[in-house]
């Protein structure tokens, strides 16, 4: 079954209805069955996946539980389709909600680990996560169901009041971001002290749930505020900022997207919780909750993809792409935001696609298969967020449909650009392109170039800033501590350092290699098609290095395309197979000449420093989780299959001496314009410099520093210019005269059309 949903209707803003999701649900069910199993000698007790007491393991469990529980209680549930009774599903869903009850600490048995589960700062997480499925299996409940779950939740916020302190930093680094985790057990906190209003400390439960919800979506001026909040001012609330006053999230270390959508949809569940309920909603709850949306509205595919400018460390569109749903839901109630519904139609559609190619009905079955295998544990989890986005959303929109009246729709408009200090973070978003760079991404650093309408075409590991693998089976890069950041209307230019280092090298006694110095410089130009990479590395030691692709700009070629990209390169268009298919791709580097073009959308050039553009085939999935050496260094953690465009491409091992070059490249990206741009400056200079012929028939100069000291150079050229960013430029006789500071970068656009 494939279900591609095409229409808006008035009434919910959105073409997906509850129906649609229960679809997909249906089909996932027989797959569900494999993985579900028996308590040995306790017939009235089922798990998922492997039942032990770890988080990830109960959060599987839990997340399975939702996906059944809303399938069995479905009105619009066709038996035929699910391949089970109606009572079966009930079934099956009240011996998961009883493994739940009774392995938690407060119950009377063990996990499958022989430990029980709860009393941790996640542990709410999975209660949250699973709360509609309870509400919805309520008529079947009995007494003693209920008065175990009493006990739970009023032992889990006990363990919260005692041992979860409220915090707040915005730096990873102090162990102090907690913002996702404050939400959701504030939200428990609250859940618990309305539903239980006679247990002993429902009203502290109450005040520490207004601290950690206000803890949450936290930015620095918050400390500041006399907004008043349950009776006290917001500053008297305040313990630290989660985000920085632009709402950047450094959690797990790196300008993190997907963890603003986990805030945003653990408010969602509990504002859903409480318009099921008939509860009223804390005022807390929605504390920035419209700051934070329009910024991850800005970052978001009109198809729902997330555009992760900072990157990612885990499986690509999985977990936290999962629970943007609910959070789409969430606007389209409280704010009637029409982008909301959009993302919604298209993320369905994308899901759908997918699970229609796996053949056991699973969602995420054969491009998480190497994962499956080396961990059962990891993919039931992530199968698992995928079943309960598609039972919120069948639930939340049945929700909506009985609303008798629906929110008024209101649009909050996305922004055109957005940067952060803290992150060295960058972004513009314009009709046709979309461009950004962040120093302190997931594998920083990390660019972005691509068509606003194709979320399909954009990566982020080590995109845009080269990729040298020394030997050894862990790669990682330590950029150095200064860089330039400038913005300007329409575009922004970076430049800055960073150093490559290779270990985990099997033989004993080895020790960290730092191998090459990398320097790069980006400059999204302000014609919204146009934007310029300028590179140089150099070996830091006589060194053996595996890989070197310059530029480095990864082109998925995996199921969300259907595994078909053309390229166009030597004058003829070419189909060029990736994974998702059939076929096997190949392993190869394919010379393209001075210019490649990708699906007639995006064009890249040569501007210097190599004799053409290489496509290089890995042959095998490479976007990889990035926190586990031995699942990256063998290949079980790659999710996404990207074609690499690199400016040069050598794949082979090689011998290099101390401050040899790797790379010494420029290069041109024009999004749906093929932009003209040549060298300026003698190329064994560290002062590089481009002129280029942008889609406005504009000129503009771009001029990066590589050097560590002042470099000076003479562009000859009697144009005025205007100078958009940087520093080191001035009118002399002989024409344009530079002096660049070290690091720098700088753009002048010239008045002279060309």
């Amino acid at each position: 079954m494939a279900f591609i949903v095409t229409a808006l209707t008035c009434h919910t803003l959105s073409a997906v209805t509850s129906e649609n999701y229960i679809r997909l649900l249906e089909k996932w069910n027989p797959t569900a069955r494999k993985w579900t199993h028996e308590v040995q000698g306790n017939d009235g007790l089922v798990y998922f996946g492997t039942g032990g007491h770890e988080n990830w393991a109960m959060q599987a469990h839990c997340t399975a539980f939702a996906g059944i529980a809303v399938l069995a209680t479905a009105p619009e549930l066709d038996e035929n389709y699910a391949g089970e009774t109606r009572e079966q599903l009930r079934q099956r869903a009240l011996k998961m909600l009883r493994y739940i009850l009774h392995t938690h600490k407060s119950g009377d048995i063990t996990c499958t680990t022989g430990q029980s589960w709860g009393y941790s700062w996640i542990s709410g997480l999975a209660l949250e996560r699973m709360s509609h499925a309870f509400t919805a299996l309520k008529p079947w409940l009995t007494d003693d169901d209920r008065q175990r779950m009493r006990d739970l939740l009023v032992a889990e916020c006990d363990f919260l009041l005692k041992d979860y302190p409220v915090v707040g930093a915005i730096d990873a680094a102090t162990d102090k971001n907690k913002p996702e985790s404050n939400i959701w057990n504030g939200a428990m906190l609250y859940r618990t002290a309305v539903l239980y209003p006679d247990a002993p400390h429902a009203a502290k439960y109450r005040e520490k749930a207004s601290s950690l919800l206000l803890n949450g979506i936290s930015i620095p001026s918050d400390a500041t505020s006399e907004i008043l909040y349950s009776g006290c001012q917001l500053k008297q609330w305040h313990i630290g900022p989660n985000y920085t006053e632009n709402y950047g999230l450094n959690h797990h270390g790196y300008l993190n997207i997907g963890y603003m959508e986990i805030c945003l949809s653990n408010i969602a569940m509990l504002h859903f919780f409480c318009l099921d309920n008939g509860i009223p909603v804390p005022e807390e709850l929605y504390h920035h909750c419209d700051k934070l949306w329009e910024l991850t509205k800005s970052l978001t595919f009109d198809d729902g993809r997330l555009w992760r400018i900072g990157g990612d460390t885990r499986m690509r569109y999985c977990y936290c792409q999962d629970y943007a749903l609910p959070v789409w839901l969430m606007i389209t109630d409280r704010f009637g935001d029409p982008d909301a519904a959009k993302f919604e139609d298209g993320w369905f559609n994308v899901i759908a696609r997918e699970q229609n190619g796996n053949p056991d009905g699973a969602f995420l079955s054969d491009r998480l298969a190497k994962l499956r295998d080396t961990s059962p544990f990891y993919y039931c989890r992530l199968e698992g967020d995928r079943v309960v986005s598609m039972s919120l959303g069948a639930y939340y929109r049945r929700l909506l449909a009985r609303k008798k009246k629906p929110t008024q729709p209101t649009s909050l408009s996305a922004l055109k650009a957005w940067s952060d200090e803290f992150h060295g973070a960058a972004m513009v978003r314009g009709q046709r392109r979309l461009a950004s760079w962040v120093w302190k991404s997931a594998q920083c650093p990390c660019g972005t170039v691509v068509p606003a309408d194709r979320s399909d075409m954009v990566e982020w590991q080590w995109n845009l800033a080269g990729l040298i693998k020394g030997t050894g089976c862990k790669f990682e890069v330590t950029p150095d501590k200064k860089y330039v950041l400038h913005t300007f209307e329409g575009g922004f230019a970076t430049c800055g350092s960073y150093r490559w280092n290779a270990s985990d090298n099997p033989g004993e006694g080895s020790s960290l290699e730092e191998v090459g110095l990398a320097h790069t410089a980006m400059v999204a130009l302000p014609d919204d098609a146009t934007t310029v990479i300028l590179q140089y590395a150099t070996a830091t030691r006589p060194v053996f290095i595996n890989q070197v692709l310059g530029l480095n700009y990864n082109i998925p070629n995996d199921v969300f395309n259907r595994g078909i990209r053309t390229y166009r390169f030597k004058g003829k268009n070419r189909k060029i197979i990736g994974a998702g298919t059939s076929d096997n791709p190949a392993h190869e580097i394919l010379a393209c000449g001075k210019d490649l073009q990708i699906d007639g959308r995006v064009n890249v050039s040569v501007i210097y420093g190599a004799n053409g553009v290489s496509l290089f085939r890995p042959g095998a999935r490479n976007a990889m989780m990035a926190h586990s050496t031995p699942m990256k260094f063998s290949g079980a953690g790659a999710s996404l299959y990207c074609d690499v465009i690199s400016i040069p491409a050598q794949d082979t091992q090689r011998y290099y001496n101390t401050n040899e070059v790797l790379y010494d490249i420029g290069a041109v990206i024009g999004v749906d314009f093929c932009a003209t741009a040549v060298s300026r400056i003698k190329p064994d200079s560290l002062l590089k410099v481009v002129e280029v012929t942008c889609a406005d028939q504009c000129r503009y100069v771009v001029a990066a520093n590589f050097s560590d000291s002042p470099e000076q150079g003479v562009i000859p050229f009697s144009d005025e210019f205007k100078n958009l960013c940087g520093k080191g430029a001035t009118a002399g006789k002989d024409g344009i005269q530079l002096d660049l500071p070290a690091g720098e970068v700088i753009v002048l656009k010239l008045k002279t059309k060309p």
